[in-house]
């Protein structure tokens, strides 16, 4: 499985990643640098992206438009996405789940490695499950 990182900051992208990595996640990690690229990476790898962490502030298309985007394609609207962000006040927070269903934690920069850990690690587990082929319904 793979996780899409999409921030404009290289560093920002380098830096979660080897957060991920570091926390024991051996998940591929995919990298974009804004909404664009980050819908044609989808695009592609749609059937293996676990989790997506996603800036706000971007060029070409930023983190709510990704969001809104992502919400509209069927295949992609359950992939849960983490908002990883300086826009921190209620009002972004409220603003940024009101753009999809699939919004699945939110994060303010800056941020540790174990505040990053807990958010993703039950969507991570979440997700997992459903992809090893389990079926809720059974026991």
């Amino acid at each position: 499985m793979k996780i899409l990182v999409v921030d404009d900051s290289g560093v920002q992208r380098k830096m979660i990643s080897q957060i991920i990595q570091k926390a024991g996640f051996d998940h591929e990690i995919l990298e974009a640098c804004d909404g664009e690229v980050a819908i044609q990476t989808l695009a592609q790898n749609y059937k293996d992206v676990a989790l997506v962490l996603c800036d706000w502030n971007m060029p070409k298309m930023n983190g709510l438009e990704f969001i809104q985007g992502v919400a509209k394609v069927p295949p992609v609207a359950q992939i849960p996405i983490v908002m990883v962000t300086t826009e921190g006040t209620a009002d972004k927070i409220e603003q940024a789940k009101q753009a999809g269903s699939n919004l699945a934690g939110y994060i303010v920069k800056p941020f540790t490695p174990p505040q990053l850990k807990e958010v993703i690690s039950p969507i991570l587990a979440k997700t997992e499950f459903k992809v090893s082929g389990y079926d809720q319904g059974e026991a």
